[in-house]
């Protein structure tokens, strides 16, 4: 960027004697005899005099060049005013900006611009840039500041600072740092670490800023168990709860015997062990999948991040992991085990750490040592890899609900009657539901809700607490049978069944309606006073009819 720093005013004192002879043969001969009559002048007043008359017209000072404007705001992105406010395009940069989840970029005078990626923060020193936390990206010519060093950039730079990480890396072209008094330069295919003061290869895997932001994404706590707290501010946690959604900033914190999984836009989650602390750093949607950024600040996380969904990075106080498709565990002590794939290590020289291998504390690499965790967590994956199972007996007509409903063991049951939901309480994959409800017809839906799996059950419900209504308006004999006659009805049944039981026989007819029903005396007649009749309806309610 083009320097803009103001020149010290001339000196304002009259000049000397023997300044005025140095002067002399300088001063148009009409102005000598003013000089030498011993007038005594201002130093502005004889700067003045010095030029033409169409020079001497005061003008007011035209206000510095605005050093940095933002040409793009993605997102959440606010600037320092007396206090923070959200941002728009064209406005000057004067004191700091901050990204939540989203982009910025800043433009300078000499045409180099400057990306800040999610939960990035700068500040404005000397009208340039002073990287504060985040992912930052330069292009073009570019001076700015980064942990008290001075950077001067001429083509693609990037710089990270978050959790252990703090390096500058070319891409193309030069970059000139000067830590320390110590003037350095590092050019296309280096990095530099602010931690070691060391230069070393850079291979760019993960060019989050080659990518467009569209919109943010969504971190979503999808499974639990046991206390499980959240939070922007840790003094002000409450619970948890399943579906809740992690905004930038928010933090998650399980207790002794807990866990908590998040699951991430795109695919992907994150399994928060016991007694840790997680903090949702920004997830973004863009046009090349999506970007994870998270910070471990305390415990351990078991993440599956699926291939093909964009750029995944986790950060602890003493290691940050980069990837894009794998299965690993990371420790905030700065353990990283690698089950599958492959994680690279930006806070150490971008090291890989390969399938079957680990990073231990003290930052060295070795073979995959698994423990009782790691299994734990393998066997929640199986598990969680399962088909959906989801089995709701057939309901068409009762007097209450009693529903038992067969899932699997990690499945959130819920059901929804009526355009109501009910909760299901249930262990083991078998739940269970009892309501109490108006007569009346219902929709049913039993839904089991697993992470990325979902499966639905709809059906017809009918609660009916009144039994039919049944009329006996005659009974007659001829010969060896008799026949009742009357009528029987019910809201709904559509056809009651009928029962007669006579002599120790039992005979059924669905009717609705006047009905004539003939039946036999049976063999010897059977004494007709013994008669019995009754109508049932769907619901199994009964209404046992007076004879005649």
């Amino acid at each position: 960027m083009k320097d803009f720093s103001v020149n010290p005013l001339p000196d304002a004192r009259p000049p000397c004697r023997s300044g005025v002879r140095r002067l002399l043969p300088l001063v148009p001969r009409r102005l000598r005899p003013l000089l030498l009559s011993g007038l005594l002048l201002s130093g502005t007043a004889f700067v003045a005099a010095l030029q033409p008359a169409s020079a001497q017209t005061v003008r007011p000072a035209a206000p510095p060049p605005t050093r940095l404007t933002l040409t793009l705001v993605g997102g959440s992105v606010e600037v320092l005013g007396r206090v923070w406010t959200a941002a728009r395009k064209a406005q000057p940069v004067t004191t700091a900006l901050r990204v939540g989840t989203g982009r910025a970029v800043l433009s300078g005078p000499a045409g180099g611009q400057l990306t800040l990626g999610s939960s990035s923060t700068l500040r404005v020193y000397n009208n340039q840039p002073d990287v504060q936390s985040g992912r930052f990206y330069s292009s073009g010519k570019a001076q700015l500041y980064a942990f008290g060093t001075h950077l001067a950039a001429q083509g693609q730079v990037r710089l990270d600072s978050s959790g252990a990480t703090q390096r500058v890396a070319v891409i193309s072209g030069t970059l000139r740092l000067s830590p320390g008094g110590r003037a350095i330069i590092i050019r296309a295919g280096q990095q530099y670490s602010f931690r070691s003061g060391k230069v070393t290869a850079f291979r760019e895997s993960d060019p989050w800023y080659l990518s467009r932001f569209v919109g943010e994404g969504d971190a979503v706590l999808q499974a639990s168990r046991g206390s499980v707290l959240t939070g922007l501010d840790p003094s002000r946690f409450r619970s948890a709860e399943i579906g809740q959604v992690f905004a930038s900033g928010a933090r998650l914190k399980t207790g002794a015997d807990a866990w908590a999984e998040v699951g991430f836009s795109g695919g992907g989650y994150l399994r928060l062990q016991a007694d840790s602390q997680l903090k949702v750093l920004g997830v973004e949607k863009t046009s090349k999948g999506r970007e994870v950024l998270l910070q471990l600040e305390s415990g351990s996380a078991w993440n599956v991040v699926q291939k093909g969904q964009g750029g995944y990075q986790l950060s602890t106080p003493t290691v940050t992991t980069a990837v894009r498709g794998t299965v690993f565990r990371v420790d905030a002590s700065g353990v990283v085990k690698v089950f599958d794939g492959s994680v690279s290590l930006p806070s150490q020289g971008d090291a890989v750490v390969g399938t079957g291998a680990q990073r231990e504390i003290a930052g060295k690499l070795g073979g995959l040592r698994t423990d009782a965790l790691d299994t734990f967590n393998i066997s929640l994956d199986a598990e969680r890899a399962r088909r959906t199972v989801l089995e709701v007996p057939q309901l068409t007509q009762v007097t209450d609900l009693r529903l038992t409903v067969t899932s699997n063991p990690d499945a959130r049951v819920s059901v929804r009657i009526g355009g109501h939901d009910y909760a299901v309480s249930g262990q083991n994959g078998a739940f269970a539901l009892q309501q109490s409800l108006p007569e009346g017809r219902y929709g049913l839906v039993v839904r089991a809700a697993r992470p990325e799996q979902t499966r639905e059950l709809n059906q017809s419900l009918v609660i009916d607490r009144t039994p039919p209504t049944v009329t006996v308006t005659g009974v007659t004999v001829t010969g060896a049978t008799f026949t009742v006659t009357g009528s029987v009805s019910d809201a709904f049944t559509a056809r009651p069944l009928l029962r007669a039981e006579l002599g120790g026989v039992t005979y059924t007819l669905h009717a609705s309606g006047p009905f004539s029903w003939t039946l036999p005396l049976g063999t010897p007649p059977a004494d007709l006073n013994t008669l019995n009749l009754s109508a049932t309806d769907d619901a199994g309610n009964r209404t046992d009819a007076l004879l005649p």
